[in-house]
């Protein structure tokens, strides 16, 4: 091996360890959407809300996470001479999960005991609501957000593809942020 080359290898791999020691660790969701459990970390959520660690140890215990899952069909749909593609949301829904907060303990302060969250254990789904909605069908009314002239209705009709999804959120208070979503 070439000395030049050498050096650089080992300037490359020093650099490489300087950058990498100083980065803070990511931490990972893992979920199992079947069985709706899981854990997510608390860097996760921090990062979601932009917290620091003292904001999310007072908040932890007011969090929840939720499920949702959707499936929508995606149309092409003639409406006043135009031809407009229409996506329709034919099923919905949402699970409200278990969670128990994940602390470590660290020694006693002047204040007390100091447990800092490490995470979220989530458990499975506490309650759920789903439901389904009508297609749109020719002779119905076009959408008004497909910009046709008002009062015109679907002529044509056909369905070109559907997708499903889900989406893991945390919510605290009215603000919601989803952590991991599937198409």
């Amino acid at each position: 091996m070439d000395a030049r080359f050498s050096r650089l290898v080992v300037a490359g791999a020093v650099l490489a360890a300087g950058l990498g020691g100083g980065a803070p660790a990511s931490a990972a969701v893992t979920y199992d959407p079947e069985a709706h459990t899981g854990f997510v970390g608390a860097a996760d959520v921090r990062r979601a809300f932009g917290w620091t660690p003292a904001t999310l140890t007072a908040r932890a215990g007011r969090l929840a996470f939720d499920h949702d899952f959707w499936t929508d069909d995606t149309y092409s749909a003639v409406c006043g001479g135009r031809t407009y593609p229409l996506v329709h949301h034919r099923e919905f829904g949402r699970y409200e999960l278990t969670e128990a907060v994940v602390r470590r303990d660290r020694p006693r302060s002047s204040t007390g005991y100091g447990d800092g969250v490490t995470g979220f254990r989530l458990t499975g789904a506490s309650s759920g609501i789903s439901g389904t909605s009508v297609g749109p069908a020719v002779g119905r009314p076009c959408p008004a957000d497909l910009g046709a002239a008002p009062g015109s209705t679907i002529v044509k009709l056909r369905l070109v593809s559907s997708a499903t999804g889900w989406a893991l959120a945390v919510s605290s208070g009215q603000v919601r942020r989803e952590l991991v979503t599937s198409r």
